[in-house]
């Protein structure tokens, strides 16, 4: 055959999944603990997603305050307790109650406070995501989800709440200013949840507690409590996730920022 060249990147398969992060613990205060994750530790491939905070909030914390140019998302786990009263100039004086989420897209500018009501313990996910420049001069707006209204997803070993987005033929909520897949699962031992990932999208995974392996073909990524990875964008993949013992994961989806 000569001296012919074989141009191996047309049979190469680019690995998809990114390395394990551990969360940063920090408390605010004698009411607030979490476990921060930030963009940078992921190497600026998570965008739109800046930070996440998975919290637990028992005691007001943050004075009334602003944000421009973002989305603040809050989703709530359903074991937390009580209610979480959320304030903005938006004009919404609202609970947030376990299993519901609120997305506050601060384009152009709002002020919010939340705040744990009496004896309240508000457990889950606080998330920031970044606005493309086209959405940063839009008129602020929010969404909020409410818990009876999340689709679910059971089967052998797996309970799945379609928060946002599609999986698995079920569809979430719609009408945040950008497409993203919030999925917030359990599994009992040995359960296994597969997601399709559809092409130019990457995602987030996160172990809220126990053990989850992630996988994708011959990739794995161990994750333990308060660790989470990131799978890149690309073609259409099948993510799996599972766990030996039992878990509680969160996986988010979007179109990179870049």
């Amino acid at each position: 055959m000569g001296n012919q060249t074989i141009d191996t990147a047309l049979y190469s398969c680019p690995a998809r999944l990114g390395k394990v992060v551990s969360a940063i613990p920090r408390s605010i205060g004698d009411g607030f603990t979490s476990l921060h994750f930030s963009e940078e530790q992921f190497g600026g491939e998570i965008g739109p997603l800046m930070m996440v905070d998975h919290f637990i909030m028992t005691e007001p914390t943050f004075a009334p305050h602003m944000h421009v140019g973002m989305s603040v998302v809050t989703a709530l786990f359903d074991d937390a307790r009580g209610a979480l009263r959320s304030r903005d100039t938006l004009g919404r004086n609202l609970v947030l109650e376990a299993g519901e989420l609120y997305w506050l897209t601060a384009a152009m500018g709002a002020v919010h406070e939340q705040l744990p009501e009496g004896g309240a313990r508000a457990h889950g996910l606080q998330i920031f995501v970044d606005l493309p420049d086209r959405l940063k001069s839009m008129t602020s707006h929010a969404l909020h989800v409410r818990a009876g209204d999340v689709p679910v997803l059971e089967g052998a070993g797996y309970r799945v709440r379609v928060v946002l987005g599609v999986s698995g033929g079920v569809t979430g909520a719609q009408g945040a200013p950008q497409e993203m897949t919030m999925l917030d699962g359990s599994l009992s031992g040995g359960g296994r949840f597969i997601h399709h990932l559809p092409p130019g999208r990457h995602a987030w995974i996160y172990a809220v507690s126990g053990d989850v392996v992630v996988g994708y073909q011959d990739e794995q990524r161990l994750l333990g409590t308060g660790q989470a990875t990131s799978v890149g964008a690309g073609q259409a993949i099948e993510i799996s996730v599972e766990s030996q013992a039992g878990a509680h994961f969160v996986m988010l989806a979007a179109t990179p920022a870049r």
